[in-house]
């Protein structure tokens, strides 16, 4: 006499045993995601400030490459180096449709505290009427609320050696500028270039 077994699908053990694989898979697959997620957010806020250091860097360096005259000073913030730069330079925008090219203009590079925010700001200054007092006139520009430092170094000609000030009369041989910004996580990211301003000799 044959048996008949009905299907009862099934056992609550296999039910447990496959919600437990189940879950591992998941945390798997969300861990997987959740640092895929966390290193394309590094990536791409690295990018950004890469990108905003590099368009700092090469619109001072444009500047100082074609400076008649410069002056650095050397200061600190909270022990870290937030120098200044004054410079008459021709790489500037024209003051208006009737200038000519290769108008002169003083515009200084330097790091303030935003009364607003109690940020560091990287400001230019750019003044056309060159009146020889970099501390007053012109028009100021908010260049980057990440900055951490400006450090900037000039090498003498003559005792061979990088100076942190600069009053000369005449141009130093490199100047070397070193940036760091914050990153938007807080993180700091150094940046470094050397420029060679025009030989007024």
């Amino acid at each position: 006499m044959k048996h008949w077994r009905a299907d009862t699908g099934l056992t609550l053990l296999e039910i447990l045993v496959a919600i437990v694989i189940l879950s591992i898979m998941l945390g798997v697959v969300y861990a997987s995601f959740f640092g895929t997620t966390k290193t394309f957010a590094v990536l791409e806020s690295n990018e950004d400030v890469y990108q905003t250091a590099q368009t700092l860097l090469d619109m001072m360096g444009r500047e100082l490459r074609s400076a008649i005259s410069l002056e650095g000073s050397n200061a600190e913030l909270e022990d870290t180096a937030v120098d200044a730069v004054h410079m008459v330079t021709t790489a500037h925008r024209r003051p208006g449709p009737n200038a000519r090219e290769g108008h002169l203009a003083e515009i200084s590079y330097f790091v303030d505290v935003d009364a607003e925010t109690d940020e560091r700001v990287l400001v230019k200054s750019v003044d056309a009427s060159r009146d020889g007092d970099y501390n007053s006139g012109g028009t100021l520009y908010i260049l980057s609320d990440q900055v951490e430092s400006l450090n900037i170094f000039y090498y003498e000609r003559e005792e061979k050696d990088w100076l942190e000030e600069w009053s000369d009369g005449e141009m130093p041989v490199l100047i070397r500028l070193e940036l760091t910004l914050l990153d938007d996580r807080g993180n700091p990211a150094a940046f470094r270039t050397l420029i060679q301003p025009p030989d007024l000799q």
